[in-house]
């Protein structure tokens, strides 16, 4: 656990620590340069507990502190958790059951629900809440990889080796919890997640994730489009589609062109003149969904699905499986509002 000038909120989390259910665990917290109480609080918490080991560095950033309490880590599995964050007395407990009945996984997280002090859940959270906690086996992470960071980084849950396999965490432009995802995928990393909730996530108007760009749009679609290509998606294609001409399209179409892939044209449910263009692009606009005839012209590029609209989404979808495309080959979605249809898991 990395700390940083935590100590208005530091004593709840270490209580849910101390309380687990599971008891044969060792509490590493990297303390990250904190200027305030914390180095009291920890070293109060300390001369209490026998299994909580403090590390002390200057203030070098999350990535550091990451690797810095990873190295000084000694059991098979390894949980993450944030400073201003809850957990449930029974969250390592199910945790470690569910990796010890599943060997075949490698990483999983739990369902999450989140709060706040400020009296305003933000819409944002709700969403991608509802959107991640829909996400329990391994083929609906899959299937929603690029769509954004699907397991809460807090409720990580994995086994040493594969942070071993990876190398840890890394610097990079984008989210690291993110990074490690895709880089864990790349190595043929098998996720789940806990049905149950078990972490509750706090939302505070400064935190890092609001505040850094690295956790906004551009650098997450620069993760995307680095990991696409990475993984061969657009090996043998002559380019990309962008399905959607909105923020999400615009923003996924610069990220593909900062790399030089070469893009195709933009398709939406605009009507316009057919010289129409977006980012001097062809835009080509259809009422209601393109014909099999049109799709069948970009067989041979990946189509990037980045539909504000859920329900839009969706259609789309259904669409290019209709018509034999394959969802995370031939196209995929990059945009989170995915909503569960009646039957899936919620």
């Amino acid at each position: 656990m990395p700390v940083r000038n935590d100590a208005f909120v530091l004593g709840n989390c270490l209580d849910d620590i101390a309380k687990q259910s599971f008891e044969d665990f060792e509490l590493v917290v990297v303390d990250d340069g904190s200027t305030d109480e914390t180095p009291q609080m920890l070293d109060k918490i300390k001369r209490q507990d026998t299994r909580v080991r403090i590390i002390r560095t200057s203030a070098n950033g999350i990535v550091s502190a990451l690797n810095t309490g990873l190295a000084e880590c000694k059991g098979d599995y390894i949980a993450r958790m944030d400073a201003d964050d809850r957990m449930e007395k029974t969250r390592l407990e199910k945790q470690l059951e569910m990796m010890v009945e599943n060997p075949d996984l490698d990483l999983i997280g739990c369902r999450v629900e989140g709060f706040t002090d400020s009296g305003t859940f933000p819409e944002s959270g709700i969403q991608y809440q509802s959107w991640s906690n829909s996400l329990i086996s391994h083929e609906q992470i899959e299937r929603d990889l690029f769509a954004e960071s699907p397991i809460v980084h807090p409720s990580f849950f994995a086994t040493r080796e594969l942070f071993n396999k990876i190398g840890g965490y890394s610097e990079n432009p984008w989210a690291e919890d993110y990074d490690v995802i895709l880089r864990a995928y790349g190595k043929g990393a098998k996720f789940g997640k806990h049905p149950e909730i078990l972490l509750r996530k706090y939302h505070a108007p400064g935190r890092l994730s609001r505040s850094e760009a690295m956790y906004k749009r551009p650098a997450m679609f620069e993760a995307k489009t680095h990991f696409l290509l990475e993984y061969g998606r657009l090996n043998k294609r002559r380019g990309v589609l962008i399905v959607g001409s909105g923020p999400t399209g615009r923003q996924a179409a610069q990220s593909f062109e900062n790399r030089e892939v070469k893009l195709l044209g933009f398709v939406d449910n605009r009507q316009g003149p057919p010289d129409r263009q977006v980012k001097n692009r062809p835009a080509w606009g259809f009422p209601d969904l393109p014909s099999a005839e049109f799709l069948e012209q970009f067989r041979d590029v990946l189509i990037v699905l980045a539909i504000g609209d859920a329900t839009g989404q969706r259609a789309f979808s259904e669409l290019l499986q209709k018509n034999c495309f394959v969802e995370n080959l031939d196209f995929v979605r990059v945009i989170y509002n995915w909503l569960p249809a009646s039957g899936d898991s919620a």
